[in-house]
C-alpha cells in the first residue's frame, strides 16, 4: 500500500505518518496543489498511490478541489471504476455539507474528524475496508 497524506498541519501529518507507516510507505504534502502534483507524478510513473488522506481546509488548494482533480485525472488515465485510490477525508469540520461533498463528489471511503484518536482511527479504517 502506497499512502499520500495531504494536510497543512505539521502535527497531523506527523501523527498520520507515524500511524500509517506500518501499512506502507507514506509521502506527505502540506496543501492540495502539492498533493495533486505528487499524485499525478506517481500515476504517470505507473506507481500510483493506493490510499489518500486529505484534509479539507488548506491553503493554495482545498481538499475537495484536490480530490476532485485527482478523480478526474484517474478517469483521464483510464483507471477502471472501483480501482481508484481509496480516499479518507480528515478534517475538523463535521457538518453535513462537507460530509456529503466528500462522499458524493470525492468518492471517499471514510470521513474522520479531528482531533484524531489514532487507535480508533485504525479500527475505523479496517471496518470500512480501507486497511
Amino acid at each position: 500500500m502506497k499512502i499520500l497524506i495531504v494536510d497543512d498541519d505539521p502535527l497531523s501529518r506527523l501523527a498520520l505518518e507515524g500511524t500509517l507507516a506500518r501499512f506502507g510507505p507514506c509521502t506527505c504534502a502540506d496543501n492540495g496543489r502539492d498533493g495533486l502534483e505528487l499524485f499525478t507524478e506517481a500515476l504517470t510513473q505507473g506507481a500510483p498511490f493506493t490510499l489518500i488522506f486529505m484534509d479539507i481546509q488548506m491553503p493554495v488548494m482545498d481538499g475537495h478541489s484536490a480530490l476532485a482533480a485527482i478523480r478526474e485525472l484517474e478517469r483521464q488515465q483510464g483507471v477502471a471504476p472501483g480501482h481508484e485510490a481509496k480516499a479518507v477525508m480528515v478534517t475538523c469540520h463535521d457538518d453535513v455539507k462537507n460530509v456529503a461533498t466528500s462522499f458524493f463528489h470525492g468518492n471517499v471511503s471514510c470521513y474522520l474528524t479531528k482531533p484524531l484518536n489514532l487507535g480508533n482511527m485504525v479500527e475505523t479504517l479496517r471496518q470500512h475496508g480501507v486497511l
